[in-house]
């Protein structure tokens, strides 16, 4: 009888020092939008090789910093699938069966993707690191990282996620440029 009443004096302690209701999960799509709206390109295609990541960016979590060198998760946001997942289809529709084929792959890697919140509202920052090159010879022909950011909406995991999106579209932009530009550079036989 003891042992029953000790239970059920602890379950009604823990269940009232439990807080009042935790805020829902929210998910959210990284989305540079550019696939609708965007010109087909006229540019040779090039094979998109899954996009590799960073360790600690290889989650569905969003993530902060509001100290330089630092970086947190986000504790009730996320993304809806992983970002180098959501990255690599949209170079690869950008870049993938535009032209004739170029018979060369690019090689992408996801270097960090977070939300700078030192200061309100904060600044979205994505870099990825990109390889184009020549599988037959197996020979890296051009290598650059590139780097966008843009303004946070608000000083939240739903205004970064604005600013990541901006910041992405402009940063595959950029990888499409660069490709296209290598591409006429490097005439292949």
């Amino acid at each position: 009888m003891k042992s029953v009443l000790g239970f059920l004096l602890a379950a009604s302690v823990a269940a009232c020092s439990v807080p009042g209701p935790r805020e829902p999960d929210r998910y959210f799509v990284l989305d540079a939008g550019i696939a609708a709206g965007a010109a087909p390109r006229s540019g040779a295609s090039v094979v998109v090789a899954p996009t590799s990541v960073s360790s600690f960016y290889d989650t569905q979590d969003i993530a902060y910093s509001r100290a330089p060198g630092t970086r947190a998760y986000y504790q009730f946001n996320h993304w809806t699938e992983r970002p180098q997942r959501s990255i690599h289809g949209q170079i690869a529709s950008r870049l993938e069966g535009a032209g004739p084929k170029s018979g060369l792959r690019l090689d992408t890697r996801l270097v960090e993707i977070y939300h700078d919140a030192a200061q309100e509202p904060g600044t979205a920052h994505v870099t990825i690191a990109a390889e184009l090159v020549d599988p037959a010879s197996r020979t890296t022909l051009a290598r650059r990282s590139f780097t966008r950011s843009a303004p946070a909406g608000s000083y939240d995991a739903p205004g970064a996620v604005r600013g990541f999106n901006q910041a992405l579209a402009a940063l595959i932009g950029d990888i499409e440029r660069w490709v296209d530009a290598e591409l006429r550079s490097k005439p292949r036989q």
